[in-house]
């Protein structure tokens, strides 16, 4: 009898042992030192409906429910409310990344505001961007006929009876389910081309780098020309970044233009109008590089990188590169623009730079390579969040380019994937996000444990998190009147702490060193964040408060 208990508690304890030594297919696979911890990273799998916030031991903390799968990107507002994309089943886009539906989606699920962007001759795509003033910037098909094409000047060998072009409406929310369009910018009001002297647009293309080659053959095998991916906004300088994947390029234009003026060459703040301010990644498509020239492949998520953050005001780009065989993998690049602080952008040509600042790639090449989709996110301390798209792998490298954190998504087209099972290219996902636990979206929100998507993972459930939140009663600070008109008083026990003030949109709007009490007489009314941040204590501490005159 004692031979047969020693024998089955072996057999518990061997079989319990196998299942540690069993590596996680899908979830958290790993968590290392070094890793960002305090936060919660945001992702919608790109075959699924459900948009998921999960914490960095891979338990679910929120998520939405939907009703279509996403079209493509998903962000929280500093409001905590989502905005999503999703896809129009009966759109007539049907190229990857195709959407057609804006959403604005409260915490507890609900839709608050949903509008439709999806006709025969038009339909958001890929990526919107959430401004200050509360408009949505939104990437748009713009659909083009034979005749308008052959206008313009484009070879007729190479389009058939359709081209999509591009443009940028800035929409603001009205009601539940309508949108004013307050301004507009389209690629087809800034062309050249060298081909017919009898048609619109005739000009020398290498002298008027501004504009854009119609005839310039990108890697589209079809009616999709530009392929714009990813949108980004500058507040500070009032511009718009794109990423153009089939030009590999990335423009940058004004935003400061009226739409008329967004229509011409001249106007604006930078006095150009809608012409392109800079643009970066492949010379040839504006006749003044080389094939050796050519810096970007493809690529996705191009966005400046906050003020404040390491490399700050230069541009991060998920570089998709050409293939382990032809020798340019993935990367993730940062370039330095050639702007100076007002906000212009040196001419010289080709653009600069003629490398990047800082690059990223996989010390094995064959490790790393996405060839559609992905995503990366400078993180304030450094560290760099990258998505692998078609993998659905998550993963986070230090600023020793050490991989600190793994994460693959486990929700598949036909499902949630059991632990064990491989993926296959199934879990796409577009990207993911990480929002730190200061994130002003957060203030009241239960971000309380669930569980983890794939029902069960060993890393997980041995994962601790560490955070720089101090939440014991005693520690935390008292911020009086509230609501002010005029001066915020801070009472802290914090010795030596810096104080931001956030507006709702999530911009800074004050940045004081030491200061227990703060002049607001600048700021409108509204609702407001303070941030008490001290390296020294080891502490952030977040409150709302409003100002009411």
């Amino acid at each position: 009898m004692k031979l047969i208990k020693i024998i089955i508690v072996f057999t518990i304890f061997f079989n319990f042992g196998l299942l540690l030594a069993i590596p996680p297919t899908v979830g958290l696979i790993e968590h290392s030192a070094g890793s960002m911890d305090d936060g919660y990273v945001l992702f919608a799998p790109m075959l699924d409906s459900t948009t998921y916030l999960i914490d960095k031991c891979g338990y679910v903390v929120h998520k939405w429910n939907g009703s279509y799968i996403p079209g493509l990107s998903v962000y929280l507002l500093p409001n905590g409310k989502l905005l999503k994309t999703g896809v129009d089943k009966a759109s007539h886009f049907t190229n990857g990344g195709g959407g057609g539906y804006i959403d604005i989606v409260n915490w507890d699920g609900t839709v608050e505001w949903r509008y439709k962007l999806s006709t025969l001759t038009e339909c958001q795509h890929h990526d919107v961007k959430y401004l200050p003033n509360g408009n949505i910037l939104a990437i748009v098909y713009d659909s083009k006929n034979f005749d308008e094409i052959q206008i313009a000047g484009k070879d007729p060998e190479t389009f058939n009876e359709e081209f999509w072009s591009e443009k940028i409406l800035e929409l603001r929310p009205i009601g539940k389910d309508s949108a004013e369009i307050v301004w507009e910018w389209k690629v087809w009001d800034h062309l050249v081309q060298d081909f017919d002297s009898t048609r619109e647009n005739f000009g020398i293309v290498s002298v008027h780098p501004e504009l854009i080659d119609v005839n310039f053959e990108s890697t589209s095998q079809d009616v999709d020309w530009h392929h714009f991916n990813s949108i980004d906004y500058n507040p500070e300088l009032d511009q718009i970044l794109l990423s153009s994947c089939f030009f590999s390029e990335i423009y940058i234009i004004d935003h400061s233009t009226t739409t008329a003026e967004a229509a011409d060459h001249i106007g604006g703040k930078y006095k150009k109008g809608g012409d392109l301010l800079y643009r970066w990644g492949n010379p040839l498509a504006y006749k003044r590089g080389t094939v050796e020239s050519q810096k970007l492949f493809n690529q996705h998520d191009a966005t400046w990188i906050p003020s404040g953050y390491p490399y700050e005001n230069r541009i991060m780009i998920f570089n998709n590169g050409k293939g382990i065989l032809a020798g340019i993998p993935s990367s993730i690049d940062i370039i330095q623009p050639p702007v100076n602080s007002s906000g212009e952008y040196n001419n010289q040509l080709p653009y600069s730079p003629a490398t990047s600042e800082w690059s990223y790639t996989s010390p094995n090449p064959s490790d790393f390579f996405s060839v559609i989709l992905s995503g990366t996110q400078m993180l304030e301390n450094g560290n760099v969040l990258i998505c692998d798209g078609p993998q659905g792998l998550f993963f986070e490298i230090d600023t020793a380019k050490n991989i600190v954190w793994r994460y693959i998504n486990p929700v598949t087209n036909n499902g949630i994937l059991a632990q064990g099972k491989i993926p296959m290219l199934t879990n796409n996902s577009f990207r993911c996000t990480l929002y730190p636990n200061d994130f002003p979206g957060f203030d009241g929100k239960d971000l309380s444990r669930m569980s983890i998507i794939e029902n069960e993972n060993v890393n997980s459930e041995a994962c601790t998190l560490n955070t720089s939140i101090k939440n014991a009663e005693e520690n935390l600070s008292i911020l009086y009147p509230n609501p002010t008109d005029n001066n915020l008083n801070i009472e802290t026990y914090l010795k030596d702490f810096v104080v931001e003030i956030y507006d709702i949109s999530g911009k800074k709007r004050i940045t004081k060193v030491n200061m227990r009490s703060v002049n607001t007489d600048g700021l409108e009314n509204g609702t407001y964040y303070v941030k008490l941040l001290s390296k020294l204590e080891s502490s952030t501490q977040i409150y709302k408060f409003i100002i009411r005159r």
